[in-house]
């Protein structure tokens, strides 16, 4: 008999651990492990990706940071620069006008054309009406001057130079001449060239 209690003894036993009531209790606590598993990912998340976002822009404001400081770096430079060559630059008024003064081209060019041996007859100044210029310049803008000279064949080629050499930075488009001679020997000339101008009236100021 008592070799048959044991045997009880283990059938019991066998039938608590596999009871219902032990597997409900196993469920329950898969589905708790399940459940907190999923709660500490959903929570966890949205911080990862707070920390995410904050990393990205604390990158991209470094960057930025950058950025500026060589841009800084850059006008400090420039300023310097202006401040060593201050003397130089009050000129510029002058050689890119605005509100199409343009007297200090007006006494360059009578000066240019009376050393090269001709005889100015007149300057006109307009707005450039030529549609192959396709140049974007946000400040210097182009105009027209033509001018009416006269001389001698020998010195055409000097002159052009002499024209396109002035510190204004004009550019000769057109040159037209007669074929006749005059007495004197001279030939006249009509040239049409490209001169510039800062549209932006305070732009000096």
């Amino acid at each position: 008999m008592p070799g048959h209690t044991g045997s009880n003894k283990v059938e019991y036993i066998k039938l608590i651990k596999n009871s219902p009531s032990k597997n409900m209790e196993y469920i329950f606590l898969g589905l708790t492990f399940i459940v907190s598993v999923l709660l500490i990912v959903f929570a966890v998340k949205p911080t990862i990706d707070t920390v995410l976002t904050i990393n990205k822009e604390i990158k991209e404001k470094e960057r930025v940071v950058l950025a500026l400081d060589s841009k800084i770096n850059a006008l400090s430079k420039l300023d310097g620069q202006y401040l060593e060559n201050e003397e130089k630059f009050e000129d510029l008024t002058l050689i890119f006008p605005t509100a199409g003064n343009f007297s200090l081209m007006l006494s360059n060019v009578e000066a240019v054309v009376s050393r090269n041996g001709f005889i100015l007859g007149s300057v006109n100044f307009s707005e450039y009406d030529d549609e192959t210029y396709d140049i974007a310049a946000s400040t210097l803008m182009p105009w027209t001057m033509r001018l009416a000279v006269s001389g001698k064949k020998s010195g055409f080629q000097n002159l052009l130079k002499d024209l396109e050499g002035m510190p204004m930075f004009p550019v000769i488009e057109r040159v037209n001449y007669s074929d006749k001679v005059d007495e004197d020997g001279f030939t006249s000339y009509s040239l049409t060239l490209r001169i510039y101008h800062v549209e932006n009236k305070l732009f000096y100021q």
